[in-house]
């Protein structure tokens, strides 16, 4: 089997329909589907044991309420194709999606795409391809080279690429249980780091779907904890590795304490992540940044309004 497509659902009645249709007609069917229902209190349930007694290919997997990253991971237990391919349960696969890119599965540990972006609010749809020359190196060059891009589709999504599912295993690469957001940003930072083959195709196979009950768009103070749960393993277990270039990541990096220091209140970081943070800062203007919120961080919310 060459696919394994993982949904992780989650109260998903509104939009489950539309994207499992989507990937049952597509002109391809070497794959099969794999759903999490993450538990659900909305008829998702129902939804999916439906489609699983008239689709032999589609399994129904079921858990307690846990967040997306534990789903993902019971799928990834449960997948048996030869590429993973993770889909948003308020997503869409385009046309001939994986009729496209079944042919380009050629044992790379990475196959990248284009996605575009629809608001579900004003029916627009938005395509800037972040792919626009096929590219053939390194997880990690192609991290260095691309993280930093402005694109309508930011980086680190999973779901815009093909990962392959021995890769994973050998690599043990896994979604951070319990985390509800950030959890792309961990695992396809870490992804990137361990690849060794990467390609990228200009195809735009998947659409990805804006709208107002969309986790990325919650205000939730648990939800902030977790990116900053990220934000620390990442300057944990990469900033000390030696061989490699993390000028970009020290560049992300930097940017989250801005990000995070620009808030009012402004949070009280220790004399450890002062000192991290002045290391990551390796740009002048983040260097700038730095001195300004280390007198007082209404200084750098004033730089930054004056700035704009």
């Amino acid at each position: 089997m060459t696919l394994s497509i993982i949904i992780p659902a989650y109260n998903a009645e509104r939009f489950l329909q539309p994207c499992i249709e989507s990937i049952l007609s597509q002109g391809y069917n070497d794959y099969e589907i794999i759903c999490i229902d993450d538990g659900s209190t909305d008829s998702t349930p129902a939804l999916l044991r439906d489609y699983e007694a008239r689709h032999p290919n589609l399994r129904l997997l079921q858990q307690e309420n846990s967040g997306m990253a534990t789903a993902r991971n019971r799928g990834l237990d449960a997948a048996q194709g030869e590429y993973i391919l993770f889909v948003d349960s308020d997503d869409l696969l385009s046309d001939n999606a994986l009729a496209s890119l079944a042919p380009h599965l050629t044992g790379e540990d990475i196959v990248g795409f284009n996605a575009q972006q629809l608001d579900d609010t004003t029916g627009t749809v938005t395509y800037r391809p972040s792919v626009t020359v096929p590219e053939r190196n390194a997880g990690w060059d192609h991290f260095c080279r691309h993280r930093l891009e402005a694109t309508a589709i930011h980086f680190v999504c999973i779901w815009q690429r093909a990962y392959r599912r021995r890769f994973l295993v050998e690599k043990g690469l896994r979604f951070l249980d319990g985390l509800r957001r950030a959890e792309d940003d961990l695992f396809t930072t870490q992804a990137m780091l361990a690849a060794a083959t990467l390609k990228t195709i200009s195809d735009c196979l998947y659409t990805y779907r804006i709208h107002a009950h969309s986790i990325t768009r919650t205000d939730d103070p648990a939800l902030d904890a977790d990116s900053l749960r990220v934000h620390r393993i990442l300057e944990e277990s990469i900033l000390p590795l030696e061989g490699i270039d993390k000028e970009v990541l020290c560049r992300v990096l930097a940017s989250n304490y801005i990000t995070r220091l620009s808030h009012t209140p402004s949070p009280e970081l220790s004399p450890g992540e002062w000192r991290r943070f002045r290391q990551e800062c390796v740009t002048p203007r983040h260097r700038r940044l730095y001195h300004l919120a280390h007198i007082h961080p209404a200084l750098l919310r004033l730089y930054l309004s004056l700035a704009r």
